[in-house]
């Protein structure tokens, strides 16, 4: 359980970056469509897509792992307190 929530941790720390990452990215990239640099539009195309791809992946890890600590973690079932029938 310590690992998982570790895992989310690090997942928590490394979208945050990613997302500016892919949003600088996506304004450098329309930079340079806009002054028809081609070269670096296909270089600057990739690192947007990496950053896109990595963000989703930590995405994804962290909700793996949220729902994974919340089915660990459900609470058992309660036991029926003994009750006399009054009726």
């Amino acid at each position: 359980m310590i690992f998982l929530i570790s895992l989310m941790s690090f997942a928590n720390f490394v979208f945050y970056p990613l997302v500016i990452g892919c949003i600088v990215a996506f304004i450098i990239e329309s930079t340079f469509r806009v002054q028809k640099k081609a070269p670096e539009v296909l270089r600057s195309m990739a690192v947007r897509k990496y950053f896109w791809r990595q963000a989703w992946l930590f995405n994804i890890i962290w909700f793996v792992g949220y729902f994974i600590l919340l089915i660990v973690n459900r609470p058992g079932a309660q036991q029926m307190p003994d009750m006399i029938w009054q009726g």
